[in-house]
């Protein structure tokens, strides 16, 4: 199928679930809304592309690149993104899963404006984390390591910030409405830096 014939298909609101789009240039063009889940899109070129709430979730994106797209409300949850390119890539809303989340903690990439919500994270080693901008309502980060972390206005309402260890870490802006922080080790000037409103559970150090 030739890149005008996806551009088509999408416009006619049809699915492109699991189909087969290898090495084709989909440089600045608009595919919002597409359904690419579980296609197979190795090495195609997404540079420049408007990729609003397109479901990728599952797809295979090894060797694509995405250089300068924009991926607003995307969803690459489980997809295989080996060897690709995320460089000047808008993340605004973009879904990822657990595991894509920690990977690119540990590799010391920063996500910006992603949409980790309701995520499970208890316990995990979130240390000098880059998240920034992002949704993180609701997140279980119970017991964890987030030492260091930059969370700059980072939504964290209703999160169970329970015993999480948050030493050093930079809440400029974030929104911590409602969240949990009983045994949580913060910085009450990191804490002054944050966004706090409304009926909190909340419990000072």
């Amino acid at each position: 199928m030739s890149v005008a014939d996806v551009i088509a298909q999408i416009k006619e609101g049809k699915s492109l679930a699991g189909g087969e789009f290898t090495n084709l240039n989909f440089s600045n063009q608009d595919l919002s809304g597409a359904d690419f889940s579980g296609a197979d899109l190795h090495g195609s070129k997404f540079n420049g592309a408007k990729l609003h709430n397109v479901n990728f979730t599952g797809a295979n994106l090894g060797h694509c690149n995405f250089g300068g797209s924009d991926m607003s409300g995307s969803d690459i949850s489980g997809a295989n993104l080996d060897g690709s390119e995320m460089i000047n890539v808008k993340q605004t809303g973009l879904r990822i899963d657990r595991d894509r989340l920690i990977s690119r903690v540990r590799s010391g990439w920063t996500l910006d404006g992603v949409d980790i919500s309701g995520m499970d994270l208890a316990g995990e080693n979130l240390r000098y984390a880059k998240i920034t901008y992002a949704n993180m309502q609701g997140c279980n980060l119970e017991g964890a390591d987030l030492r260091g972390a930059v969370l700059y206005e980072t939504n964290l309402a209703c999160s169970n910030l329970m015993n999480a260890d948050m030493r050093g870490a930079s809440l400029k802006r974030a929104n911590l409405t409602k969240a949990n922080r009983t045994g949580t080790q913060v910085s009450r000037r990191a804490l002054k830096r944050a966004f706090i409103t409304g009926d909190i559970a909340y419990l000072d150090n």
